[in-house]
């Protein structure tokens, strides 16, 4: 009889669930590709278990149990709230809210509360295909640790140290974007990395690399205040610090957004230090050749790529889900060895499509129901690929839809839009569509057989967007589309274990020389990645996009 364990991120964003069997990944989602509002704000992730359930056709009656990736109970302590602050947290103590009855039943299996630093770092450990590593795990905050640094080996992870919320570098990066006006609900940090790029960091930074543990050595002493008290205090700090020295010297003046170029790249170099200082440390003291990073900052790719190519460690991972929705995978893979002493999944994670998908007669049942306002046909899959990569070759911006959908923010395939990366035109054309900023880059997925031709460092790494790297120069002028200002891109290899996705882009190959094509994520601003045919339709009619891919089924707008 096979065992099952449920994770859960149980919180006010990216709530999501995990399902294990006896001791394997089998499925992962996020809330916010059912519910449709992007990052779930305070959603519980009732859809996202319901979906793991239903996979595997089980109710929670054949679950052991359940693990959840924070300690709220553990926070509550640590904290120091006033009561109508711990009041907001409430419902995270309430199984009826993320278990009603009415939809799992009466039955709830025991449930455990896992570390959220824990949780985050088996999240990347124990998918990542090492025996042994040092782990680091850097986000906003978890129960009392902003930074944590330690190892995993033989199966058991320890933390040997712990940085305080006080010296957190996520509440300092996103206070930075929160100057430039950048910053919104949904935390839209990526935006200021890409800035980063068009500026030179020659703005002083009141934080430097510090061994102590204490890394801001220009603001006061906050170390005596209670974690509350010390985030309100460091976050204002933050912002009188940023305008008394960052040009133009006042927040928020997005209209002159260049203006902001120089103070990006200074916050981002000083991350950079910061974290390359963590991982030296890492290395002094585990003596390890793997190493593997989680949390909300392992989602700054250009930060991971100068991790990657300073070489300290030979072997990095970082998972696609880095950020908190990944703590249900790792809360309940933790849970996993501490039940059964599984120490990691037998295959390691390369493929992040974890999600639902939709079989022909699903798929057509929506295109029927659509049948007044676009036209399509299925093809094989010679025919698909031939198609398609002539409307690509031809200019056309191609929505892309394959199997189940990702796990973690990065499209990778599965639900893409997709161009040429052989013209410049290609990234204003993704970017309007997308309502994105036109500095933003657009990013490479490209045949694993061809990555060294065009990139520098290691391939094996690669498999989820999150680790920058540069473009060979002598190979920019082939695929402009996806270099970043810097010489940078953020690429994804391609194997043909993602059968439909390696198929288009070796027949493109065929067709102009070039193994990649540009690949951005198939949803609108505001809105979260498509799940769902419908999801697909409803976004190719209210954009500037002609052509979606389903499955073999070729969708347009216009008569064939």
């Amino acid at each position: 009889m096979s065992r099952y364990i449920i994770g859960l991120n149980v919180s006010n964003h990216d709530s999501s669930a995990a399902l294990l069997k006896d001791g394997e990944l089998v499925c992962f989602a996020e809330q916010e590709r059912f519910s449709r509002k992007k990052m779930a704000l305070g959603e519980a992730p009732i859809d996202a278990l319901k979906f793991c359930l239903e996979k595997e056709c089980i109710t929670l009656n054949e679950v052991e149990a359940i693990a959840i990736g924070m300690d709220w109970n553990y926070r509550k302590e640590k904290y120091g709230e006033p009561k109508e602050e711990r009041n907001k947290y409430l419902r995270f103590d309430d199984q009826n809210w993320f278990l009603p009855k009415e939809v799992f039943g009466e039955h709830i299996p025991k449930i455990y509360p896992i570390r959220h630093h824990l949780a985050h770092a088996s999240s990347a450990y124990r998918v990542s295909g090492f025996e042994n590593a040092a782990v680091l795990v850097v986000d906003n905050r978890g129960e009392d640790a902003s930074t944590s640094l330690g190892t995993a080996v033989d199966g058991k992870i320890c933390f040997f140290k712990q940085l305080s919320i006080q010296n957190s570098l996520g509440v300092f990066y996103n206070q930075a974007c929160r100057y430039t006006g950048l910053y919104g609900m949904y935390r839209e940090v990526g935006k200021f990395m890409g800035l980063a790029a068009y500026g030179i960091p020659n703005v002083k930074m009141p934080l430097k690399p510090s061994r102590d543990g204490s890394l801001f050595f220009e603001l006061p002493s906050i170390d005596n205040k209670s974690i509350y008290e010390s985030l309100q205090i460091r976050k204002n700090q933050l912002m009188e610090y940023f305008r008394r020295t960052a040009f133009p010297y006042e927040a928020g003046n997005v209209e002159e957004i260049m203006g902001y170029a120089n103070f990006a790249a200074s916050v981002q170099k000083v991350l950079e230090d910061i974290l390359l200082d963590f991982v030296k440390e890492l290395k002094e003291k585990t003596g390890l050749d793997n190493l593997v990073i989680a949390g909300g900052v392992a989602l700054n790719c250009s930060a991971n790529g100068k991790i990657e190519k300073s070489g300290i460690f030979k072997n990095i991972f970082i998972p696609p889900f880095a950020s908190d929705s990944g703590t249900a995978v790792g809360a309940a893979l933790e849970l996993s060895y501490s039940l059964s002493g599984k120490k990691y999944v037998n295959k390691p994670l390369k493929y992040a499509n974890l999600g639902l998908a939709y079989n022909d007669e699903q798929i057509v049942k929506v295109l029927n129901s659509y049948n007044q306002n676009v036209y399509w046909k299925k093809l094989d899959d010679e025919d698909l690929f031939d198609k398609v990569s002539l409307e690509i070759i031809n200019g056309e911006i191609i929505a892309w839809m394959q199997g189940s959908f990702e796990a973690g923010p990065r499209a990778l395939g599965y639900r893409s839009i997709l161009a040429d990366p052989r013209t410049r035109k290609s990234l204003i054309k993704l970017n309007n569509i997308k309502q994105r900023e036109m500095w933003r880059p657009i990013a490479p997925s490209v045949l694993e057989s061809e990555y060294s031709n065009y990139f520098e460092g290691p391939s094996q790494n690669k498999y989820f967007m999150n680790v920058a790297t540069k473009v060979k120069e002598d190979c920019r002028k082939k695929v402009p589309a996806i270099v970043h200002v810097d010489g940078s891109a953020r690429p994804q290899i391609v194997t043909n274990k993602n059968e439909k996705y390696y198929g288009l882009i070796k027949v493109f190959f065929q067709k102009t020389g070039v193994p990649m094509l540009c690949n951005t994520s198939f949803n609108l601003k505001g809105i979260p990645l498509v799940n769902s045919p419908k999801d697909a339709i409803e976004c190719l009619l209210c954009c500037n996009i002609t052509t979606l891919v389903i499955g073999n089924y070729l969708v347009s707008k216009q008569r064939f």
